[in-house]
């Protein structure tokens, strides 16, 4: 796809007459067999008024426009998403390295962690250290479409390691911090841990149910599957 088809499809994807009002949960998988939460119903994020302020601890902060994040050195990736509520879906991801924004901002020696606030209120911290692992990525793409509204368009974190909560979507801030003090998931419900880690246990992976997305879908237990425990990359 060209540059120009790209854009063009992202004014598509974007366009006031077929966005949502509110951005809701959703209990139906999607195209993808991705589910969608959200901690607070908000109306989809302005792409062009939009920006990503980079602060705290950094010689540089920064406020980046989404063409000038569309501007850093691409990656995609294939990664399964899997939510705590025992789901999960594999897509195609796009977007850049956290890296890209460490050679933009320079963090202070004293930054070990980032705190990541969202337009719906949410939050997580991440050390340094897990936004550099390498499947970790900050996406604005799915499926090789600029990301959709109702997965966190324009910007959210992907870390397939751990539940989808750390997963932070509707991105507008990265905050360099000391350090890390876990997670808003955790003042929601005892199953979440400040980390995030996905532990052993079960998994049933939605997009690999044919009749999911289909009216009168119901989640089928025979269907899911004994996993390890971190990110899934059987299937």
């Amino acid at each position: 796809m060209t540059r120009r088809a790209f854009l063009a499809s992202a004014a598509m994807a974007h366009g006031a007459e077929t966005r949502p009002k509110l951005l809701l949960p959703t209990d139906m998988p999607d195209r993808f067999g991705l589910r969608t939460m959200w901690y607070n119903p908000v109306p989809p994020v302005d792409p062009v008024k939009w920006r990503l302020e980079i602060k705290g601890l950094v010689e540089k902060p920064a406020a980046f426009t989404l063409n000038q994040l569309r501007a850093l050195p691409h990656s995609t990736q294939s990664s399964r998403l899997k939510c705590v509520q025992c789901w999960s879906a594999r897509a195609s991801w796009g977007g850049f390295r956290f890296a890209s924004l460490l050679d933009l901002t320079r963090p202070r020696r004293t930054a070990k962690a980032v705190r990541i606030d969202c337009a719906d209120k949410w939050y997580e911290y991440m050390s340094l250290d897990e936004m550099a692992q390498p499947h970790v990525l900050l996406a604005l793409d799915l499926a090789g479409q600029p990301l959709p509204d109702a997965h966190g368009a324009p910007l959210r974190l992907l870390d397939p390691s751990k539940y989808g909560y750390k997963s932070a979507k509707l991105i507008t801030s990265i905050t360099f911090v000391t350090e890390g003090k876990g997670s808003m998931a955790c003042d929601i419900g005892p199953y979440y841990s400040p980390s995030g880690e996905i532990l052993a246990g079960y998994d049933t992976p939605l997009d690999l149910d044919p009749k999911a997305a289909q009216p009168g879908w119901k989640l089928d237990p025979k269907s899911r599957r004994k996993i390890k425990g971190g990110e899934i990359t059987e299937y």
